[in-house]
């Protein structure tokens, strides 16, 4: 990176504020292992290591220069040392991978960035994390990937060591060389700006900071533009809390709150360098939020003088929205009206204290369940204040083939209209030319599940069932309505509502003794937080052959897995036939 390109004034507040906080989580580290190094694993040792070596050279750490700290990262490198393969790559869960690897290098070529060429007792230290970074250059140069990620975080790697070749006067062109093949491959990035595993974990862990090291390190400096256009396209997905949404990933950040912290640099860095106001207001509210590796962070504002800068003044007016747990309302910038990922199938609204969320994009899982997928049933989430709904979802029974799972959201007038069809076969007998005598036919998978059927040949009786929901929103007066229409088989279904935990519930009776469910059989149900309320309803009767329970699928069941959300759950039951409404309202009382 040039340097001199970053001219704007050292933030000391924010810089120190980091400091500070670096200082605490080493010290974490070093009360956690009694100051010894642990039988770590090659990527955290590496994160040790490099918290280490920043702490130790930032000038106003209590840690600077101490005495203690060099001989724990010379340990450091000796577990590297010892973990290197011959080839110089790292094993893990992935034996012997470049991408795995690559992680570490990047962190260990940071730490060489910072220690320089220390004349004191790290000089030691420095030569022999140098030499580990030779050791695998040439893997890394020659190796594979298995994830979209993986080539972003190999071609940092590579784009950092050829930054160190660059420096020492040694360079080795097969590493651009390697660089450019990678990325003729084109970035995954979506038309709206999300990368094609619409993931924010690996979207703030991997792509856009090694796109960025890409570019700063191997003058590439239009892979810059990527990065906006995935920070532009996350603005508006923030929660008051702090969170940013996943539930339209690809990984496995698809199951979990994420926290948006990750963000604040990536949208400090680029706020600073183009001046741009809205990437500006989401860093500085994303400030106060406790980033959760701040040594790494320091770090990474030690090397990047565009991230030790100020952020421009811009004054941009506050959402009229309920503010977070730490008291900070959302810029206008990250809170409009309307959002929509139409890649991702999922839709947002805000409006007074209400927030929706209508989810549509799940992909397709008739080859089965598996990683690289967005597979979370979850349809719908609702908030007012500080009460959540967190999660809807809709379980049907038929044929144990899982949840609602809607692979489109088309936006209609004020509603977004979700569905999707499901069919199962029973399977008659086979025709008389392709019949064995041996009674052994081939083992085939029909969708649901494998026999030696050899279902291909057989004729069928097929069973389908159509399910439509459509979602109007009305953030306006706090009210979401949701109409459930069903067409093909009659069968039982069970909505279920999922509450974040901490409120209280009213109108509704429990599931089951000692079950810790509970369900609506009639009027509406409430929910209750402090003041803000979530009503929910009306409810419907109780029917023995229409259980309160989510199934999710044989897919999970069989292997003992499950995809359940966490939480207080209500379930409203009924029977697959004609519409069914029901509303959720949210208000505030004193």
């Amino acid at each position: 990176m040039n340097h001199q390109t970053a001219s704007v004034a050292v933030d000391a507040a924010f810089l120190g504020e980091l400091i500070e906080a670096a200082d605490r989580h080493v010290d974490t580290l070093l009360e956690a292992s009694d100051g010894g190094v642990p039988a770590l694993a090659h990527r955290p040792a590496m994160g040790r290591l490099l918290a280490l070596a920043t702490v130790y050279t930032q000038p106003g750490s209590v840690h600077a220069g101490s005495a203690r700290l060099p001989g724990l990262m010379a340990d450091c490198v000796a577990r590297l040392e010892h973990l290197q393969g011959p080839t110089g790559l790292f094993d893990g869960t992935n034996l012997s991978s470049p991408p795995d690897s690559a992680f570490t290098i990047n962190d260990a070529c940071m730490a060489l960035d910072i220690l320089g060429s220390p004349n004191d007792g790290l000089a030691g230290t420095v030569s022999r994390l140098r030499a580990v970074v030779g050791r695998i250059t040439d893997a890394l140069v020659s190796g594979g990937v298995h994830t979209p990620n993986h080539r972003w975080e190999l071609c940092a790697a590579l784009a950092r060591i050829h930054a160190l070749h660059e420096s020492e006067g040694t360079p080795r062109p097969d590493i651009q060389q390697r660089i450019g093949q990678w990325l003729s491959e084109g970035i995954d990035q979506l038309p709206d700006g999300m990368y094609s595993e619409r993931s924010p974990l690996y979207a703030t862990a991997v792509t856009n900071p090694s796109l960025l090291a890409i570019a700063d390190h191997a003058g590439r400096p239009g892979l810059l533009d990527h990065v906006r256009a995935n920070l532009t396209a996350f603005l508006p997905w923030f929660g008051s809390d702090g969170s940013a949404e996943s539930l339209f990933s690809r990984r496995q950040d698809q199951w979990n709150r994420f926290d948006g912290e990750a963000f604040q640099l990536l949208y400090r860095r680029l706020a600073n360098q183009d001046g741009n106001g809205d990437f500006a207001a989401a860093a500085a509210w994303l400030r106060q939020f406790p980033l959760l590796e701040p040594a790494k962070a320091l770090a990474r504002v030690r090397l990047d003088p565009w991230l030790a800068g100020e952020l421009p003044a811009v004054e941009l007016p506050a959402a009229e929205l309920p503010a977070g747990e730490l008291g900070e309302s959302l810029p206008a910038a990250m809170a409009p009206g309307h959002a929509g990922l139409a890649s991702c199938g999922i839709h947002r609204f805000r409006g007074g204290r209400s927030v929706v969320t209508v989810f549509g994009g799940c992909d397709d899982v008739s080859s089965g369940i598996g990683s690289g997928l967005a597979t979370n049933p979850t349809f719908l989430r609702f908030s007012h204040g500080e009460a959540v709904l967190t999660d809807v979802r809709l379980s049907r029974s038929f044929f144990d083939l899982g949840p609602f799972r809607s692979r489109r959201a088309v936006v209609d007038g004020p509603a977004v209209r979700l569905g999707d069809e499901l069919s199962a076969n029973f399977y008659l007998p086979l025709p008389v030319n392709v019949q064995r005598s041996d009674g052994i036919y081939p083992l085939v998978n029909e969708g649901r599940f494998s026999a030696s059927m050899d279902f291909g040949n057989r004729p069928t009786v097929e069973h389908r069932l159509a399910t439509s929901i459509t979602v109007t929103p009305n953030v306006a007066d706090g009210t979401v309505e949701l109409e459930l229409d069903f067409d093909g088989a009659e069968t039982s279904y069970a909505l279920e509502l999922t509450f974040r935990a901490g409120g209280q519930l009213s109108g509704v009776e429990e599931a089951g003794a000692g079950s810790g469910t509970f369900q609506l059989t009639s009027g509406m149900g409430a929910y209750r937080v402090g003041n803000d309320v979530i009503g929910f309803g009306p409810g419907i009767a109780s029917d023995p052959d229409s259980p309160p329970v989510y199934n999710p699928g044989e897919a999970y069941r069989y292997p003992g897995g499950s995809n359940a959300s966490y939480g207080v759950k209500v379930y409203i039951t009924g029977r697959t036939t004609g519409s069914h409404r029901v509303v959720l309202t949210g208000k505030s009382v004193a």
